[in-house]
C-alpha cells in the first residue's frame, strides 16, 4: 500500500477527501495514430503517420477512509478535468473518469474502488511556461515539456494582423480590440462571439519543444500566450 501516495483532481487533494491511494496507474506511452494501407498489385504496405496520438485507458486503486465522504467522493470523481498524481507532481493530465461501475456502488459494498480514466495523449508542465506570458516585441518563447504544447493566443489590435510562429504564417483579419486562437479547442473567438471566419490559418498554431520564434506584421498592441 502507498501510504504517502495521493492525487488531485480539478484542484481537489484526495488527502483531504478521506481517500488513500493503494495502487497508482501505470505509466503508459500514447499510441501514435499510424494508418496500414493495403495496394493491390503491391507487395507490402504503406503506413501512414498523421503525426497525432490516440487518447488511452489508466486505473488506478483507491480506498476511502472516512465512510461519511461516501457521497462527496463519489460526486467529485465524476466528468472530465485535470489530474496531478504525486508520482509526477509537476505535470498535468487531462482526463475523463470513465467507470462502468460506479465509484458510489463499488465503495458502499467494498469501501474500495478503482477510478478508471479516459487520459488524453499528452501531459502537461503543470505550469509549462512559468507564467503566462505577455509579449510586447516578438521573441523567443520556450516550452519547457518533450512534446508540442497547444497554446491559447489572445492578439491584442487591429486590422489585418499575421502571427508568425518557427516561419508559418497565420492571418488573422478585421481585428477588433482583440481576438484569441485557441489550438486545444481548434477555435478563434472574441469573448463568446466566434471569429473562425478571421482566421486564414491551414492549421492552428503549436509551440515546439525547446525554442519558438514568435513574431507579427501589423497593428498589434501584444500578445497573451495561456499554456495548455
Amino acid at each position: 500500500m502507498i501510504f504517502d501516495a495521493w492525487f488531485r483532481f480539478n484542484d481537489i487533494d484526495s488527502r483531504q477527501m478521506g481517500v488513500r491511494v493503494t495502487k497508482m496507474p501505470e505509466t503508459v506511452r500514447a499510441e501514435r495514430r499510424v494508418e496500414r494501407v493495403e495496394i493491390a498489385g503491391r507487395n507490402g504496405s504503406l503506413h501512414v503517420d498523421e503525426g497525432t496520438y490516440s487518447s488511452y485507458d489508466r486505473t488506478m486503486e483507491c480506498a476511502l477512509i472516512n465512510r461519511r465522504r461516501l457521497d462527496d467522493v463519489a460526486a467529485w470523481l465524476v466528468g472530465s478535468g485535470k489530474m496531478i498524481f504525486s508520482t509526477e507532481p509537476d505535470k498535468v493530465y487531462d482526463v475523463v473518469i470513465s467507470n462502468k461501475v460506479s465509484i458510489a456502488q463499488m465503495m458502499r459494498v467494498f469501501q474500495k474502488f478503482q477510478v478508471t480514466m479516459d487520459t488524453q495523449p499528452f501531459k502537461y508542465s503543470v505550469n509549462p511556461f512559468g507564467d503566462t506570458l505577455e509579449l510586447l516585441k516578438p521573441q523567443t518563447v520556450y516550452n519547457k515539456g518533450t512534446v508540442y504544447a497547444q497554446p491559447k493566443i489572445t492578439v491584442y489590435g487591429s486590422g489585418s494582423i499575421t502571427l508568425d510562429i518557427n516561419g508559418t504564417a497565420f492571418p488573422l483579419s478585421g481585428v477588433d480590440g482583440h481576438i484569441t486562437i485557441d489550438s486545444e479547442s481548434m477555435e478563434v473567438y472574441r469573448g463568446s462571439e466566434s471569429q473562425n471566419s478571421r482566421f486564414g490559418g491551414a492549421e492552428f498554431p503549436r509551440l515546439e519543444a525547446g525554442g519558438n520564434a514568435v513574431s507579427w506584421t501589423g497593428n498589434v498592441e501584444k500578445l497573451v500566450i495561456e499554456p495548455e
